[in-house]
């Protein structure tokens, strides 16, 4: 039986989830600002070696925070590990296929332009729909919102099997996209506002520092993961 979704409700749960549980957000929230601030601080004199290691604290992060979250114990076994990291390398390579494939419609764009130059109109529709999306903070800004929607389909939706290797429900891939079945625009919506609206909300504020700048990401990475795990919880518990 599918579950229609109550965007208010869950809203309100997820808000007084947050506040019941504000002391252990709060924490997770100091790690999260402290690994931001540390790439930021050395991002620039040891480049690949802090992507890399901020990838493997991301990985962590959200690993022990749903351990947690969900009172596994132990945090860490063999199995875990081994099925997590092959749900979110195969979850990965499917959205970095998707987002190579909206790489290249840009370039598309560009040389669609440059082969239509005989075409006046054309060729100046394309070369200003190009420079707008590629290169005003209006454009990328407005492309993160088609990119959400795809990422809920390659991304978050498929996600959702990541929690269940964790925590030891269906990890099934195609279970996430059938117990999501009839509530994909509204998992897309509440993505858009979570990962589009609220953080260009927060670049309103504050400054462009490290200091400034993590407190920020820190903020975000809380909100948004609760917010998704609730979403897990609404579609995957009884």
């Amino acid at each position: 039986m599918e579950k229609e979704l109550q965007i208010k409700q869950l809203c309100i749960d997820t808000l007084s989830f947050m506040a019941k549980n504000c002391f252990l957000l709060i924490l997770f929230g100091s790690a999260s600002f402290l690994a931001s601030f540390l790439s930021l601080k050395f991002m620039f004199k040891h480049q690949m070696t802090m992507l890399w290691s901020y990838a493997l604290f991301c990985y962590v992060f959200y690993y022990i925070f749903i351990s947690l979250y969900y009172e596994q114990k132990p945090i860490f076994t063999s199995e875990k590990l081994v099925n997590s990291a092959i749900k979110i390398a195969v979850i990965f390579a499917i959205s970095l296929l998707v987002v190579i494939c909206g790489h290249l419609f840009l370039k598309l764009l560009k040389y669609m332009s440059q082969w239509l130059i005989g075409f006046p109109d054309i060729y100046e529709f394309l070369k200003r729909s190009y420079q707008f999306l590629n290169g005003s903070k209006t454009g990328q800004f407005l492309l993160y919102i088609p990119l959400i929607f795809l990422l809920t389909f390659t991304f978050f939706i498929p996600g959702f099997t990541w929690v269940s290797s964790i925590n030891g429900d269906d990890a099934s891939l195609w279970s996430a996209y059938a117990k999501t079945h009839g509530n994909y625009i509204k998992i897309a919506l509440i993505l858009v506002v979570l990962y589009v609206f609220f953080p260009f909300m927060l670049n309103l504020v504050g400054k462009y520092s490290p200091l400034h700048l993590s407190i920020k990401h820190a903020l975000k990475t809380v909100v948004q993961f609760v917010f998704y795990i609730r979403l897990y919880d609404f579609f995957y518990k009884d």
